[in-house]
């Protein structure tokens, strides 16, 4: 059983029993103890559990990242290790949705003295209060009293606001549409990025590659940076012909 399908069976289980020892899971995942205690970290490191002596019991009042279900997580945390590497202290840098994204906010927390500018909703737990300056798109984000709200002017608001750094994902890449998401919302956000930002940055696996998704927002020359696992020579050449630098 690989570790995605692990992992969606210790949520049915955790769901259903609320707390469960190791050893209980062990033996009906068929594994060993020391592969389920690192789904267990994986599962804690989200939120969906607390990790007790000898097992775990299931977070009640679930956040709203605790859910999320990530694909090809692996490859995705290649990516978000290279992303790290280009961000200096003292950055300015704009966060985009999707779960790449998600995954390089919870490696944020470690860099100290940065600004970041999001979207990304689903990020704010792990930005917030790790991050002194934290912007959602439409206003600050303020953390009181283990709330998060936000604060101060929507319309226009990408007029005031600049990055030195842009890091974005897309549901898919292709020689022909370019660059494509599922989401008629994102478009807006796409279209300003190389406006409010002096490096854009695309963190994209290799599952997005020859993928097209229902709305263009961008071409292949677009990026500045392409962060990837793993790239054919088709798109490599593609890339760089059209000076983007790519990062693997």
């Amino acid at each position: 059983m690989f570790a995605e399908q692990r992992i969606k069976e210790i949520k049915k289980i955790m769901k259903k029993k609320k707390q469960v020892d190791i050893n209980t899971l062990s033996s009906e995942l068929n594994v060993s103890d020391v592969t389920v205690r690192k789904d267990l970290n994986k599962l804690a490191e989200m939120g969906f559990l607390k990790k007790k002596h000898g097992g775990a019991i299931l977070v009640e009042n679930e956040n709203i990242n605790s859910s999320i279900e990530i694909e090809n997580i692996k490859e995705k945390e290649y990516l978000i290790k290279l992303a790290y590497d280009m961000i200096d202290e003292g950055d300015t840098i704009f966060l985009g949705s999707g779960t790449t994204c998600y995954l390089l906010a919870k490696k944020l927390k470690e860099k100290k003295n940065i600004t970041v500018l999001t979207n990304n909703i689903s990020a704010l737990e792990y930005l917030v209060p790790h991050i002194k300056n934290v912007f959602l798109i439409g206003g600050e984000v303020v953390y009181y009293n283990g709330m998060v709200h936000s604060s101060g002017r929507k319309d226009g608001y990408f007029h005031e606001i600049f990055a030195n750094k842009a890091f974005t994902s897309v549901t898919g890449v292709d020689n022909m549409a370019g660059l494509t998401v599922n989401r008629a919302v994102s478009c807006y956000i796409y279209d300003k990025i190389s406006k409010i930002s002096k490096e854009w940055f695309l963190m994209v696996d290799d599952s997005k590659f020859d993928k097209v998704g229902l709305y263009q927002v961008g071409l292949i020359e677009d990026p500045d940076y392409l962060i990837t696992n793993k790239i054919n020579e088709e798109y490599e050449h593609l890339f760089k012909e059209n000076k983007v630098k790519v990062i693997n």
